[in-house]
């Protein structure tokens, strides 16, 4: 949707110039010359052009010069001039060299530049998933640890998910294979339904892997219920993350894993 949308704001920008000099000055615009300055008129300018339910959140420097990064609800940023008048909503790539020896002779070693290229689009996701994730208590999940632990994964789960009872089928195949599985919770219904319903229960009940597992069979199990519960919590952190179903799965990087791994495919995913 904010696809669609700045991809109709660019149309706007010719008029967005032109009103942006009537409710900012020029002399405004030109005097900054230190940061603080340059992330007050890139909010005042970018301010104009969001969605009205949108809000400014940060405004970060990236690294290329003279840009500056503004989240405002979404994972993905904007990459915004500092003047604040011209804005890009897609992915920024960074070209790395590398000196690498390719030969030699008589003369000496013959050297090449060795191109690597970076998605800091990517990177920067990954950092806003962290930092999301760290809102999100380890004793709010219903752990599944492996013995032989070498990676863990928190996976946002819906009981009445086909795909999601598949996977945890298959739990101790995971764990065997050192995957240690932490669930979180994601009602795809939403809030107040009769999933919800159920994982609310879930957690609090005194044996929450019992209960879940029960759930995930399909059976009707004596269900608990708690003011503390942290489904709507997971729920709302789910969503800022970016996910729309489930599983979803959430590495220790930040990388959204969207859907059913095998535990073989899941294990080849990781170490790649």
């Amino acid at each position: 949707m904010l696809k669609n949308y700045f991809a109709f704001s660019l149309l706007l920008l010719f008029s967005i110039n032109i009103f942006s000099q009537d409710a900012i000055s020029e002399d405004f615009i030109d005097r900054c010359n230190h940061e603080n300055c340059y992330k007050d008129q890139i909010e005042k300018i970018i301010s104009l052009i969001l969605p009205e339910e949108s809000k400014i959140e940060s405004i970060e420097k990236s690294e290329f010069p003279g840009v500056y990064k503004v989240y405002f609800g979404d994972l993905q940023p904007l990459y915004v001039s500092e003047d604040g008048r011209y804005f890009l909503y897609g992915q920024m790539f960074k070209i790395d060299l590398q000196t690498a020896n390719v030969g030699a002779d008589l003369y000496g070693s013959y050297k090449s530049l060795e191109p690597s290229v970076k998605n800091l689009t990517d990177m920067d996701m990954f950092e806003k998933r962290r930092s999301l994730m760290k809102e999100i208590q380890e004793s709010e999940l219903i752990t599944f640890k492996s013995i032989n632990e070498k990676h863990s994964l928190t996976i946002f789960t819906d009981v009445d998910c086909g795909y999601c009872r598949k996977l945890h089928k298959q739990i101790k195949e995971y764990n065997d294979l050192g995957i240690s599985i932490r669930y979180a919770a994601f009602p795809r219904s939403g809030l107040g339904t009769d999933t919800f319903t159920k994982m609310v229960g879930a957690w609090c009940s005194e044996d929450t892997k019992a209960v879940l597992t029960s759930l995930k069979d399909g059976k009707e199990p004596r269900l608990e219920f708690c003011e503390s519960q942290p489904v709507a919590k997971h729920y709302a952190i789910g969503k800022k993350l970016g996910i729309t179903g489930t599983p979803a799965i959430i590495t220790n990087e930040g990388e959204l894993l969207p859907g059913y791994y095998s535990p073989q495919d899941l294990l080849k995913k990781l170490k790649s």
